[in-house]
Formats: C-alpha cells, structure tokens, sequence
C-alpha cells in the first residue's frame, strides 16, 4: 500500500450506504468494462436503479462490506451462498468486489478480497468461487495472484437486454 493512504476501515455496509455502492459500482463499470461492454449502455447506468439494488441486497441475505479510506466509502465486496443449481453448503460466492477507480492498484482491492474470503470461512464456507469475465485480464491476474485457480465452467451472461453477451469464468479458492 501507498504510504500516504491512511489504514482503511472494512465494515458490514448498511442501508445508508447504498448510494455511495452505486456510485461506486457504476464508476468502476465504466472505467474496467468500456473495453467489454457497450459505451451507451455505460453511460446510461442509472444511479437511482442501482441504489434500489443495492438498498435490495442489502436487506436480503447477501452480506456486502465497504472498505472505507478517510470515512469515504471507496470499495466494497457482496458475498453469499453460492447462487447455482448444484451447489452444496460448503460453497460461498464473492458476488461483487470493486473499488473506485482512484484506488486501483495500490493493495486495497486485495485487503477487502481478503476481508471477503474471511467473513465467508467465519461462516463456515470451504470454497469461494466467484464470477470473471473471461477478457478482464486484470481481475483474472488479480484473482490469480490471490490464489483463485480458473475451472472449466463458463458461462454467457446477457447485460442489459442484448447490449452485451459476455463469457464468464468461474474462480475457486478452497480455504
């Protein structure tokens, strides 16, 4: 970590923090997926749509962390049970893990990864997979470095109404 960054503060978000998930979900969308994803659909990513999501998240059973820089929400991470028809309860997913993207690159990402991974263990979760796009070169040097190893499962995910048909990689990590 860069030295002049003061430590950071991981905690539970809470409804109050849904806007500023948004904003950062959507910032982070258009800076790492402008290569993937159709710049008008981008551009047009709504904040109010995505604060209602994570507003929704929060109050279900996906559990989300902020990391916090300064009492700024900079980054957070959506873990829960692992959403596939054959997963068995020894399975925890990382649904979601971004940063703003001033903070990229700099030790933070992997500090919440980390966080992410040890909140899944505390609940009893052997394996944590999570989701990559298959052309994000970055996340998938990220996940490996963290120790993720890529299986053989992929998937086409649509984004929004046939903007984008992208192929996914599942990730595991057994702890």
């Amino acid at each position: 970590m860069i030295k002049n960054y003061p430590t950071p503060n991981i905690r539970t978000a809470t409804l109050e923090d849904a806007e500023a998930i948004a904003q950062i979900h959507i910032c982070s969308w258009q800076k790492m997926y402008r290569d993937f994803i159709p710049e008008i659909i981008l551009q047009n990513l709504s904040l109010k749509e995505r604060t209602q999501q994570w507003y929704d998240l929060i109050n279900q059973e996906v559990k989300v962390l902020v990391i916090e820089v300064n009492n700024q929400i900079i980054g957070f991470a959506s873990i829960c049970p692992f959403r596939d028809f054959n997963a068995d309860q020894t399975m925890g997913e990382i649904s979601a893990i971004y940063l703003h993207p001033d903070y990229w690159r700099i030790g933070l990402g992997t500090q919440l990864c980390m966080a992410a991974i040890s909140e899944l263990a505390n609940q009893g979760y052997k394996k944590i997979l999570l989701w990559v796009f298959e052309d994000n070169i970055q996340a998938r040097k990220f996940y490996d470095a963290l120790g993720f190893e890529a299986t053989s499962s992929t998937k086409l995910e649509e984004f929004y109404e046939g903007g984008a048909l992208l192929k996914e990689v599942l990730y595991q990590k057994v702890i």
